[in-house]
């Protein structure tokens, strides 16, 4: 895949989540199957629970569906160690009616930084330390959008930072690949103020789990 400049891509947010559907089944496969109460439509976009840690409050897109059998795209949970076999149950919700969120002139993101435990051994004359990883910082983006409250994302967004609920966040790339996001959304209604400059808004989107890549359709 060549190189991708950000210039160009598209960010939406969802505003709905249906109520939630119980996952009543899960196999460890690449792409997990899933047996639920009832099934997702093709291309679904899905906020997953799951009692699998990698899966619980994740992004999803629902592929292969066969009756009340879909596959969770994108998860390979092979893995036993990691996906114990019959811990993965839980549900699903399905996100729908995004919201563009237009007019986006910066992005930071923020943690992900790797910690670690640091050890020093009185047998080693050199008294050198050693170090193993631990946690990973939790990870933010921030995104600054020019002020405009007669566009639909302005309220919408109000009202999705007043929830405090997760949220899906979908990132379209200038080569048609989608991210999804999972996290919490705040938003701040009141603009920045400066001179000579444009007013914004900031957003600030908290990740509640890591998030899944889609290739473009063919």
């Amino acid at each position: 895949m060549p190189s991708i400049m950000i210039n160009g891509a598209r960010y939406a947010v969802a505003t709905q989540l249906a109520l939630a559907v119980a996952i009543t089944a899960l196999t460890n496969a690449d792409p997990a199957n899933a047996t639920g109460a009832s099934a997702p439509a093709l291309g679904d976009v899905l906020l997953l629970s799951s009692g699998w840690t990698e899966l619980d409050d994740a992004p999803a897109r629902a592929a292969n569906v066969v009756g009340s059998a879909f596959d969770i795209e994108g998860y390979d949970t092979t893995d036993v160690s990691r996906f114990p076999a019959g811990e993965g149950v839980g549900a699903f919700r399905v996100a729908s009616n995004f919201v563009n969120l237009p007019k986006i002139h910066d992005i930071q993101a923020s943690g992900g930084d790797q910690n670690f435990a640091q050890r020093q051994y009185v047998s080693d004359p050199t008294g050198k330390q050693v170090q193993a990883p631990t946690f990973k910082a939790a990870q933010s983006r921030v995104f600054m959008l020019d002020y405009d409250p007669s566009k639909p994302h302005f309220d919408a967004l109000i009202e999705i930072d007043r929830k405090k609920e997760i949220v899906i966040l979908r990132e379209t790339l200038p080569n048609g690949d989608v991210i999804y996001n999972a996290g919490y959304l705040s938003f701040n209604k009141e603009p920045t103020r400066a001179m000579n400059e444009f007013m914004s808004n900031q957003m600030t989107f908290s990740l509640s789990a890591d998030s899944i890549r889609y290739d473009a359709a063919p």
